[in-house]
């Protein structure tokens, strides 16, 4: 049975650590703050958030089908002064973590963290909240990791 954290920790690595991802953000982690929690100059900021876990039976002695969650949340800060759209920051972003998750570059276009999982995709949804804190926007995208 594979365990919870060497997987969640592959997934933090594999977002936190690649270059175009990093890039865009000062500040990443696993431990998720509220958003007034993180000053302007901390920003643009990324976190990763677990979910709690679904199980799939399929029968009567046979080992469910687990999934576990997680969300990426980043939260943005700009004054329109500065003249930066929060939908330019927050689509980049976006783009950014989609790729790193969707795109891992092998035959069968699917992200395994090195055999740790089956699949990891995102799902339900990546979404934008462009503004609605004042100068604070954020985006949440939310993963998938079925696991074997």
């Amino acid at each position: 049975m594979s365990t919870r954290e060497p997987i969640y920790a592959a997934l933090a690595t594999l977002v936190f650590g690649n270059p175009a991802v990093a890039s865009l953000f000062v500040t990443t982690g696993r431990l998720l703050p509220h958003v007034e929690d993180v000053a302007p100059e901390q920003c643009p900021a990324l976190f990763m958030f677990q979910h709690p876990e679904t199980r799939t039976y399929k029968g009567k002695g046979i080992p469910p089908a687990r999934t576990l969650h997680c969300a990426f949340v980043a939260y943005f800060y700009t004054l329109p002064a500065n003249g930066a759209l929060p939908a330019t920051l927050i689509n980049a972003a976006a783009d950014a973590i989609d790729d790193v998750v969707s795109n891992p570059g092998n035959p069968g276009n699917v992200q395994t963290l090195g055999g740790l999982v089956e699949h990891v995709y995102i799902e339900p949804a990546i979404a934008p909240y462009e503004g609605l804190l004042q100068e604070k926007s954020v985006l949440v995208t939310s993963v998938a990791m079925l696991i074997p």
